[in-house]
């Protein structure tokens, strides 16, 4: 499903603006990140998108209709998945899902099918009786994720699905998504976490006390701001008291900037900014272990996402 804001702005009193002359276009099938400080206006952007809120002007069409039109039709092609929403502890998946697909009047024997069909899909099958509130919490959004794709839309729309997520359920949300797009669906995803979007959305938009900043593709963005610095964090053996030095001495043959030394868990790191792609550091990497160096372990620390939006953002995120 394609989405299209045209000039979308939302006051709540008349004279300040939440969101303001917000022109995107969401291409079908794809995953957008919507990016920005809290008060930015996301949400605001988000619930006009998902037809819980009306723009007081401008369009939000879905496949070139306009929402405003039929807001009803709209909503049953879109999953909504908004900030802080319940889920019932003392119930179970199949009981969660069947609740939500009577809501949408769902003839019984197709809800019934969508049901074991959805709890499959999110690897639920063997938790369906279990009560959601002996899942982990990264089940438990998972199970919110699959009430939103029950009745097969082809917009979901995610408000910070990842807050409070340790990295193992991060992981777990990225692989869902990733199996959701697969499915057809365009997904719309605000966050905080820069990192997480970086390598997973194809298109995002940031945007600065309710208007768009910058929007497109992550590479083009990135390579219209000119960023092209990556941080990497090197952990390794150190067995003969050398191994920072010999680090040191390759790092500076490559010119690449060293952040930080020091050590950690009783092994040595160093913390480097590599100005080029990841070919470079697999050269790096290929000339430490050449000097002798033992790496256990090579991992990005910043995304370059991170970087765009440090460079051109009044305010910081995570």
């Amino acid at each position: 499903m394609r989405v299209e804001l045209d000039n979308v702005g939302k006051t709540y009193d008349g004279d300040s603006w939440a969101v303001r002359e917000l022109k995107l276009d969401i291409p079908s099938g794809s995953i957008f990140g919507l990016i920005g400080p809290n008060g930015a206006g996301k949400s605001t952007t988000l619930r006009m998108m998902a037809t819980l809120m009306e723009p007081t002007e401008g369009t939000v069409e879905l496949d070139g209709n306009k929402v405003a039109d039929a807001p009803l039709e709209a909503r049953r092609r879109i999953g909504f998945l908004g900030d802080g929403n319940p889920l019932y502890k003392q119930m179970t998946p199949a009981e969660y899902l069947r609740m939500f697909g009577q809501c949408f009047r769902m003839p019984r024997a197709e809800l019934e099918q969508a049901i074991d069909d959805t709890l499959e899909t999110f690897d639920l099958t063997a938790k369906r009786d279990t009560e959601c509130g002996a899942l982990s919490k990264g089940m438990r959004q998972r199970v919110l994720i699959a009430r939103c794709l029950l009745h097969k839309p082809g917009l979901l729309i995610l408000d910070e699905p990842a807050d409070g997520l340790d990295p193992r359920g991060r992981n777990d949300l990225r692989r869902t998504l990733g199996r959701i797009q697969d499915m057809g669906v365009t997904i719309v995803i605000s966050s905080h976490i820069l990192r997480e979007l970086d390598d997973l959305c194809d298109q995002v938009a940031i945007i600065q006390r309710g208007r768009l900043v910058v929007a497109g593709p992550i590479d083009q963005i990135i390579d219209s701001h000119e960023v092209s610095r990556f941080v990497y964090e090197l952990r390794m053996l150190d067995e003969d008291g050398g191994a920072i030095e010999r680090a040191q001495a390759v790092l500076a043959r490559k010119r690449a900037l060293i952040e930080e030394t020091g050590e950690s868990e009783g092994q040595p790191f160093v913390r480097i900014q590599v100005q080029g792609g990841e070919g470079l550091m697999a050269e790096i990497l290929a000339e430490l272990i050449g000097a002798g160096v033992k790496v256990v372990t090579c991992s990005r620390q910043r995304s370059r996402l991170e970087d765009v939006y440090d460079r051109i953002s009044e305010n910081q995120v995570n």
